[in-house]
């Protein structure tokens, strides 16, 4: 295979692209430092980006941010410190605090499940070290490590193009901003550099028995971070590995290939079954809604230089035409955006060459990249507001890209590889000093469009989130051991900003010594579903062993108040607590009263904090201030009826339609006791009055469903197409 520095039939000598990034110019004593003290000063550099950003003693556990981390935060903390508090088992990642049944592995809690379990080994525990703190730490550390491998990859070697790649590596919007959303495994985007590295190392040096082994470790150590990051990495390592198959055609080429990747996977499957990875592990949704806006990458958003530019409909700073593109947020930066500008003009002025084995071998690498693109953009790509054709998805499909819902994550590997490319071409300029000079510059721009997103990063890990609820009645001496039962489970909350953080509830009961039952997951496993965990929860009413959480806003107060009048239950904060009289007794509040009966004539709202919400069962978003989505294809709503009632009656409901013009209409049927009351078609806001006979309810409550036919174009889901309710209305028939 070739070599770097030996000429070959399929890489004459001379100033190709990739074959010498630095062109064969003069090199300074900087220039050949030793790779080893140059990741040692990456590292410093990272830390001091660490330090700069957030700060040491984060990593410790008397920090206290970790008091009461927010959001998905605090699912990772749960996972870490529960598997640090309990012994050992198979996988190894399993942990018997977070289920009343089999032991849970932290796989689904996104804990970073290889660090915890090293820390594990090492003897650490939860008063000691904050693990999800020393995964940020790591991160900042890695990352420009990484980048330093992969520029190094590419033939560069001049350090002030070095430092630049490293500087632009560490300050990409899409990595802080996922730190910033709370997401701390999944920013662990020194794994992408790495892989990135390793393919290049293949395009250029070809495919070598150490090459397949870097892809094979690599391959076991990011299953046990992330599994959307290794679901990239494969993709990586597939092209990487082909590398010399489409160079030079021919069955040891092609071999080599398929062994390396088999070794990638072989590692891979092993990994996952020491960590706990589970085959039946919940039927997500929502590929489409949660991918990348095409405008994303080059419209400035959340910058320090720009702010956000209204390229599209905008949500919380980012370009959002689905209410889920935050997940694709990859806004370049200008300095990097700059950074390409003038790589395309060097390449305009002077050219470049490079020899067609290097070009064929770069072929895969260029394809799995262009997939990730693809798959970002979803099969509804959107420009800003616009959207363009639909394109349908192959029968059986759907299920699979649902399993990687958040595809705008995927546009991550190209993202990294772009400005190392631009950096490959203006490493070959003569006037080094004057490139250095603009790159500095840009260095600075980058680093200024940052300004927004470090601030918002500061702020997210200053201080722990305010206390809801007070825990002291779960350190009850008679609790400890027990299993405390969530209700719904967390994973099976209402989509949205609820105002309480339900997680909380969680952690203190798992650091109190209960064991968590239907606490925060990233999936249901065991082939439950979040259908099955509502209809049975009732029956945890007659439970006098463990104690069973209703959380409120989840549940129809109306029938969740009948159904727990003959239980033992209190209320606190949060909901409403039921066991054994003697173990809930550390709970003060009484039971809220139930919602009052509709009114005849008055119009309820189900806007948020109106009193609709209280009526809402499985189905539906969480309230916003015109009224209430539907999450699903079938919806409840629990309405109590008047005590004096008789006859029938005519109930109105005011819909809200889809909001985008030409956005197809639905049919929407109304049901109740498994009798259809209407058949309407919804398009715009409007209203819907349906007939209810007397035998529709009973013991004064009216149960209706409202049922929408699976959506046909391409899985959008009915968030998608903002069906909702914004008010009902009782009146006499």
């Amino acid at each position: 295979m070739p070599q770097s520095g030996h000429a070959t039939a399929a890489n004459p000598p001379g100033r190709h692209f990739f074959a010498s990034a630095d062109g064969g110019m003069k090199s300074s004593v900087a220039d050949r430092s030793p790779a080893w003290l140059q990741g040692i000063l990456a590292g410093l550099f990272g830390l001091a980006h660490f330090a700069l950003l957030l700060r040491p003693g984060l990593v410790t556990a008397g920090d206290a941010f970790w008091q009461r981390p927010p959001g998905d935060m605090a699912m990772a903390v749960i996972g870490a410190e529960a598997l640090l508090r309990d012994g050992w088992h198979l996988p190894l990642t399993a942990t018997a605090l977070l289920s009343a049944g089999h032991p849970l592995p932290i796989v689904y809690t996104d804990s970073m499940p290889w660090l915890v379990v090293l820390l594990k080994a090492l003897g650490f525990s939860v008063d000691s070290v904050a693990p999800m703190g020393l995964c940020i730490m790591l991160g900042f550390v890695l990352q420009p490590v990484a980048a330093l491998a992969l520029l190094r990859a590419a033939g560069i070697r001049r350090w002030e193009v070095l430092l630049a790649g490293i500087a632009f590596a560490s300050f990409v919007p899409g990595w802080i901003m996922r730190l910033h959303m709370h997401h701390l495994a999944l920013a662990s985007h020194w794994t992408l550099l790495l892989a990135l590295a390793l393919a290049v190392q293949a395009v250029r040096r070809g495919v070598s028995p150490a090459l397949i082994a870097g892809f094979a470790a690599l391959g076991f150590l990011v299953i046990g971070l992330h599994a959307y990051l290794w679901a990239m990495v494969a993709g990586l390592a597939l092209a990487g590995l082909f590398a010399d198959a489409a160079r030079r055609p021919a069955a040891g080429t092609v071999l080599r290939g398929g062994f390396g990747f088999a070794a990638f996977m072989a590692s891979s499957v092993l990994a996952a079954w020491l960590l706990g990875y589970q085959t039946e592990n919940g039927t997500p949704t929502g590929f489409g809604l949660y991918s990348m806006n095409l405008l994303s990458p080059i419209v400035p958003q959340l910058s320090g230089l720009f702010g956000t530019l209204p390229a599209g409909p905008v949500a919380d700073g980012v370009i959002d035409a689905t209410g889920g593109q935050y997940e694709g947020f990859n806004y370049l930066g200008i300095g990097i955006l700059l950074l390409l500008a003038a790589a395309a003009l060097h390449l305009v002025r002077h050219g470049m060459q490079a020899p067609p084995g290097l070009w064929r071998a770069a072929l895969p690498l260029g394809l799995v990249l262009l997939g990730c693109l693809l798959f970002a953009l979803s099969n509804r790509i959107l420009v800003g507001g616009h959207s363009l054709p639909v394109i349908p998805l192959p029968r059986g499909l759907d299920g699979v890209v649902n399993q990687l819902r958040a595809s705008g994550r995927f546009f991550w590997p190209l993202a990294y590889l772009l400005p190392v490319l631009a950096l490959a071409v203006l490493a070959r300029a003569r006037h080094r000093r004057r490139m250095g000079a603009v790159l500095v510059g840009l260095v600075l721009l980058q680093a200024g469009d940052m300004a927004q997103l470090d601030r918002m990063l500061g702020a997210t890990f200053h201080q722990p989130m305010r206390a809801d609820f007070d825990p002291a009645p779960l350190r009850h001496p008679g609790l400890e051991g027990r299993t405390v039962m969530l209700h719904p489970p967390l994973a099976c909350t209402r989509p949205g900003n609820w105002p309480l953080d339900l997680s909380q509830f969680a952690m203190a009961a798992m650091r109190a010594g209960l064991r968590v039952e239907g606490g925060p997951v990233t999936r249901l496993t065991g082939g439950r579903s979040c259908e099955a965990a509502r209809r049975d929860a009732l029956a945890g009413l007659q439970d006098r062993d463990r104690l069973h959480v209703y959380f409120a806003g989840q549940w129809p107060d109306s029938l969740l108040l009948r159904a727990t009048a003959d239980a033992s239950c209190r209320g606190f904060e949060m909901g409403l607590v039921c066991g054994d009289p003697g173990l809930v007794a550390g709970f003060t509040q009484p039971p809220p009263a139930a919602p009052p009966p509709l009114q005849p004539g008055a119009e309820l709202s189900f806007a948020a904090g109106e009193g609709g919400i209280r009526l809402l069962g499985a189905g539906w978003s969480m309230p916003e201030r015109w009224g209430t989505r539907l999450a699903a294809s079938e919806a409840e709503l629990v309405l109590p009826m008047p005590a004096d009632w008789e006859g029938p009656a005519n109930l109105t409901l005011r819909m809200h339609g889809p909001a985008e013009p030409g956005r197809t209409a639905r049919t929407m049927t109304v049901e109740a006791k498994g009798r259809e009351l209407v058949r309407r078609m919804v398009a715009a806001n409007g209203d819907i009055t349906l007939a209810v006979p007397p035998e529709a309810w009973e013991d004064g409550l009216l149960t209706l469903r409202l049922v929408l036919p699976q959506a046909g174009e391409g899985g959008m889901d009915d968030r998608q197409r903002s069906l909702g309710l914004e008010a009902i209305r009782l009146e006499p028939r």
